[in-house]
């Protein structure tokens, strides 16, 4: 990043802030809700926080991505007996050795499987409530449905603030990349003050600008500056500071000057630190190369949404061609980030991806899949906190509507959950140890009962 761009970008910024006063870098007072979240009931182990040391990467495939990804078995049976509308070609969907779709990534997810850096979840089972997109997006990603309208990761920075787990020096804490769906990060269900730090801070995939979602196009401009003398004046930083530490009585906007400094010098250096793998030079690979990036050189940070770019799943035509190519990438990236993290030994960081809901086994006429009840969750990483469960839950074929909605399900002999035990798994790495009284109820992911083994190494 050049640094005279992200001062700049700053100064902009700063202005902005008092145009989007809900993304002002100070302290923001969210809407009042009607139902808070209920933090008095929280139970917080720091011991847990602590010895887990969790960072974690998120990544929400907007629209339902296709359990077949994961979970190919039914289609040759589906095929065998000519049970979808529109017949599904011969070749393009071959199931790996582990019954991953091998053209859409599946190689990958079997190396990470292989390394004990995947457990897939085949069974996140939905069995009512509308499948409209944004009801299913807001209770996935708010992790309830009990009507606290905060998102899982406002939610957890409100519990570690609350029990003083991070300190108010910490930096970057919270990070958006590509800005994009603000579900997971909406704060509407406490009328408690959630501080500067533990906000997010949003960056694009290219780590040129912390503050680059909040800028409209048309909401604020300084101009060509290619010709300003003291924009670009060798000494331009230290001139700034000066000025506005003598005129600027505001808190907030001086928190601004005061920081730039050394968030432009982070960002230069990470950005200049050769890494010991290659990321896929595609969309998911920038993602995931800018979030590895931040995690293994600010342990300040806890979270990261890779938030935009990620509303294409939603393949009701051209779902094989569409599928093929976008889970591809999508876990050729994830691979490069399993790979950076075993090369610098961090073994604390996780990536989890889940999404909507899944996707209806049929072709339609147009060649797609519709909406369905069941997902498949991919957790990556992590071993310093997950076992290495493999592969859990088993599924069947279920033919709701002749030639028109074919579905996997759960067998009944097979661990299930709710989308919910998502979010409560998340809690539960930072040190929540009653993550239900958050989800409306549902706890972690936990098959023990089933597998022999839990999700979690403590429970």
């Amino acid at each position: 990043m050049k640094r005279r761009e992200f001062l700049k970008n700053t100064i902009a910024m700063a202005a902005a802030s008092t145009l989007f006063p809900g993304f002002s870098s100070g302290d923001v007072v969210p809407v009042d809700s009607s139902k808070p979240l209920p933090l008095d009931q929280v139970i917080f182990d720091y011991d847990t926080f602590a010895k887990n040391d969790a960072q974690t990467i998120i990544v929400f495939l907007s629209g339902g991505m296709s359990d077949v990804v994961g979970n190919v078995q039914h289609i040759e049976e589906i095929k065998s007996k000519d049970m979808s509308l529109k017949k599904y070609p011969a070749n393009g969907i071959t199931p790996t050795t582990n019954g991953f779709w091998k053209e859409a990534g599946g190689d990958f997810l079997e190396q990470m499987l292989s390394d004990g850096n995947l457990n897939v979840f085949r069974t996140c089972y939905n069995p009512g409530g509308s499948l409209a997109h944004g009801f299913s997006q807001k209770r996935n990603m708010n992790g309830n449905d009990a009507g606290y309208n905060s998102g899982i990761v406002t939610t957890l920075m409100h519990v570690l603030n609350q029990n003083g787990a991070i300190s108010p020096t910490a930096t970057l804490t919270n990070v958006a990349i590509d800005g994009g769906d603000y579900r997971l990060l909406e704060d509407g269900a406490t009328s408690q003050m959630l501080p500067d730090f533990l906000r997010p801070a949003s960056f694009n995939r290219g780590l040129e600008n912390v503050y680059n979602y909040m800028m409209s196009p048309d909401g604020v401009s300084v101009g060509d500056t290619s010709a300003n003398q003291k924009l670009n004046s060798a000494n331009f930083s230290e001139e700034l500071t000066a000025l506005s530490q003598r005129h600027n009585l505001y808190d907030a906007l001086s928190n601004i000057f005061n920081r730039r400094n050394e968030m432009s010098n982070f960002l230069e250096s990470i950005i200049a630190e050769k890494l010991p793998v290659e990321y896929p030079a595609t969309v998911d690979g920038l993602k995931l190369e800018a979030a590895m990036r931040i995690l293994v050189n600010n342990p300040d940070t806890k979270v990261v949404c890779t938030l935009g770019g990620y509303n294409g799943w939603d393949d009701h035509s051209n779902a094989i061609e569409n599928h093929t190519k976008r889970a591809y990438q999508l876990f050729d990236a994830i691979n490069s980030a399993m790979e950076h993290a075993k090369a610098v030994g961090k073994d604390n960081i996780n990536i989890v991806l889940f999404s909507d809901f899944g996707r209806n086994l049929t072709l339609n006429s147009a060649d797609g899949w519709d909406h369905g009840n069941n997902q498949v969750i991919y957790w990556f990483g992590g071993k310093k906190y997950f076992n290495q469960l493999g592969i859990v839950g088993n599924t069947y074929l279920y033919e709701m509507i002749k030639k028109y909605r074919l579905y996997s399900r759960p067998k009944d002999d097979s661990y299930q959950f709710r989308p919910y035990s998502i979010a409560a798994t998340i809690y539960a790495l930072y040190g929540i140890t009653n993550p239900e009284v958050l989800t409306g109820g549902y706890g972690v992911i936990d098959p023990k009962d089933y597998t022999g083994s839990s999700f979690l190494k403590v429970v």
